[in-house]
């Protein structure tokens, strides 16, 4: 705002210097001929005209500079950013936008200029350490999704041993039930019976537990399959921080400044080896050989 503030009173004083030129300039009779006025009106709409052109063709390019910049900073960090350009012809927005300008009493002069950070800020709060513990926060990720996909195949492990235990005993039970049933063919004692029932109701109980194990199992690996897909879309993630973080790396300034010495250090390797060459004669014997 007091930029644009400062940009507008230097631009009245350039119509007004207008004005005060052809006063100064041309205003030098007491009575001048209609065709006079017209000359001096029409000449003086020209430098106006031109004058304002300039101006606000000036505005405008530098109100695209200022929106590249902040769009441009945006897509580095994958920002989407959204405008209501009919918030930009709102009466009352406005009215406040004239109070806030009116508020502000320190001069445009005055006031040390403010530039936006640069991406390939190195400090401690710059982009290049928001990536490096994005990368930490990823890599903590995969790491407790590994610890928890080794306890589930674990757990898995202990059901499948479980549910072997269950079976062979199912099978002892139906083999003592079958035996039971055929000496129930010949003797057909109510201590029989009794013992018949009990062994039905134990096999009724390791059915049930049995298929419980096998609930239990299916939701471990259902679970096991989906921390599965987390840690690979985890891994994906800090593959592609990674990635960023390395370009960004690659634009900084220490980064090109290595760069830069050792191709200085690579020329200065080869002017060496072309002075050292021009130094040393030619072996005559090594050429007949």
């Amino acid at each position: 705002m007091q930029f644009a503030r400062y940009q507008r009173t230097q631009n009245m004083k350039a119509m007004q210097c207008a004005f005060q030129d052809v006063i100064d300039s041309r205003l030098l009779e007491a009575t001048y001929t209609a065709e006079e006025v017209r000359d001096m009106l029409t000449t003086l709409s020209d430098v106006v005209r031109g004058d304002m052109e300039t101006e606000l063709i000036s505005f405008a390019h530098i109100n695209v500079l200022l929106i590249q910049q902040l769009c441009s900073q945006a897509e580095k960090w994958h920002l989407k950013l959204k405008v209501d350009l009919d918030k930009l012809q709102n009466l009352e927005l406005l009215e406040k936008v004239k109070a806030w300008e009116k508020g502000e009493d320190q001069p445009f002069a005055a006031r040390r200029p403010e530039k936006l950070e640069p991406l390939s800020n190195e400090g401690s709060q710059g982009p290049v350490q928001l990536l490096r513990e994005q990368n930490d926060q990823l890599r903590q990720e995969v790491s407790s999704n590994q610890n928890t996909i080794h306890e589930l195949q674990g757990q898995v492990h202990r059901l499948e041993h479980e549910r072997n235990i269950l079976q062979r005993k199912i099978v002892e039970i139906k083999v003592e039930m079958d035996q039971i049933c055929k000496a129930s063919i010949s003797q057909k004692s109510e201590l029989e019976n009794h013992h018949i029932e009990e062994v039905e109701s134990k096999l009724n109980a390791l059915s049930s537990s049995l298929k419980e194990t096998q609930e239990g199992r299916q939701e471990v690996q259902t679970q096991l399959q989906q921390t599965s897909e987390q840690l690979l879309q985890v891994q994906a993630q800090l593959q592609l921080a990674e990635q960023e973080l390395e370009r960004k790396f690659s634009q900084t300034a220490a980064y090109a400044n290595m760069k830069k010495m050792l191709t200085t250090k690579n020329e200065q390797m080869k002017e060496l080896r072309k002075r050292l060459q021009s130094y040393e004669p030619d072996d005559p014997v090594a050429g007949d050989d």
